[in-house]
């Protein structure tokens, strides 16, 4: 089988792509917006509706296949490219994928490395962005010739047999602290709450809010979920935690020690405690951060986002010893490919993955990500698009469920 045609549609990602940069240097919020003007190259604006373009595969038999390209939120952000926008990237991936007309459909993993081969058709092509859409595309294109599920396809790439269950989610509620944790506790989602902790203020100057956040947390579950219900514990800090201790690890450790005993029974888990310069900073800052962590016999984990965008990035993180799980940010990896690669990568070397992505997905990439889940087995798996807790965790998790279905057949 063939591919026949290729069409490129604008879309749109499931929630905002927010400058960092400007948000971490006091950006005032007024409802939505975002008041004061952008720092990040690739913004108009501190926060605006994320752009995306739907790349689609019309096989010779007919048969479509569909994969979305997109930027994260915080694009332009620890190392990443700066956003998708369609007025600049859809020209530029017609002339990408153009190249893929008349292509056989063969085996996925084969067809993403020829991708990655392909010329750039422009400096400022967004390629990670199209090759993450366009190796969706192949994997749904893939399963549809062999007659299986995509996550099938995952699993034999990965030299295993399909999970029985379905990976745990973890849910992102944007701003809305509160009532996106009861979301969560009443739909019994494994990880909670993400807490998208950026700013100062939302932590306190000396940690006091977010401890007085974290111990509602805790009331909440233990209030209104049943003693089995033990879902972990995840905060998000985007490196608020370095600014408040000027990136003392170990007072750092110190205080993740405190919220880890305030989180008890329930494990803790927080993500970029600190956000510095370059890997190598990131790096030895996190690896002090664990040091401490286990000399103080903590349970808490600590996981690695920014700074952690290749293979290559996600190897000095394990051999250092400096995290205890990685966020694999399935946007930021290009192919897919890279995301299944990244997750065998983490388990070998002893650490637990998560398939991350952004709220920035769309419903086409969660679909895909839910059968790389599947066929991949990551400690986590995102719950995706948007910020609603409700629509994203009822995406991936029905796409999972009805795959799991399908196969117990």
């Amino acid at each position: 089988m063939h591919i026949d045609q290729i069409y490129v549609v604008p879309t749109w990602g499931g929630y905002y792509n927010d400058d960092l940069m400007a948000i971490e240097s006091g950006a005032v919020k007024d409802g939505l917006f975002y008041l004061g003007s952008p720092v990040t190259p690739g913004f108009d604006e501190i926060r605006q509706p994320a752009e995306a373009a739907s790349v689609i595969l019309v096989l010779d038999n007919g048969a479509v296949a569909v994969g979305d390209a997109l930027s994260v939120a915080y694009s332009g952000a620890g190392g990443r490219h700066t956003r998708f926008t369609h007025n600049r990237q859809i020209p530029l991936l017609k002339d990408f994928v153009a190249a893929l007309k008349g292509w056989k459909i063969s085996e996925w993993k084969e067809m993403c490395q020829q991708v990655e081969t392909l010329p750039s058709p422009g400096e400022d092509f967004h390629r990670i962005a199209a090759e993450y859409g366009l190796s969706q595309a192949l994997l749904q294109a893939a399963a549809l010739v062999e007659r299986c599920t995509a996550a099938e396809i995952v699993a034999s790439i990965c030299g295993h047999q399909l999970t029985a269950e379905p990976i745990p989610i973890y849910i992102q509620g944007g701003d809305d602290r509160y009532t996106s944790v009861d979301k969560a506790i009443a739909r019994r989602a494994p990880v909670l709450p993400h807490g998208l902790i950026n700013t100062v203020d939302l932590i306190g100057h000396k940690g006091e809010n977010l401890t007085a956040y974290l111990n509602w947390i805790v009331a909440r579950i233990k209030r209104f979920a049943s003693s089995d219900y033990r879902p972990e514990i995840h905060f998000d800090t985007y490196g608020m935690l370095g600014q408040i201790f000027s990136n003392d690890a170990k007072a750092i450790a110190h205080y993740i020690e405190s919220l880890a005993k305030t989180a008890s029974p329930y494990s803790l888990c927080v993500e970029t405690p600190v956000l510095l310069q370059s890997r190598d900073a990131q790096i030895e800052n996190f690896a002090a951060i664990r040091s401490g962590l286990k000399r103080m016999g903590s349970a808490a984990n600590i996981v690695v986002d920014e700074w952690a965008n290749t293979a290559e990035d996600i190897a000095a993180f394990i051999a250092a010893e400096a995290t205890d799980m990685v966020n694999v940010k399935s946007p930021d990896l290009g192919c897919l490919t890279k995301a299944v690669e990244a997750i065998q990568q983490c388990w070998a070397g002893g650490v637990r993955p998560i398939l991350g992505g952004s709220c920035t997905d769309t419903d086409v990439s969660a679909r895909a990500v839910a059968h790389v889940a599947l066929g991949a087995r990551p400690a986590w798996v995102l719950a995706r698009p948007g910020m609603g807790v409700d629509e994203g965790f009822q995406i991936v998790h029905n796409e999972m469920h009805r795959t799991l279905a399908l196969l117990n057949l």
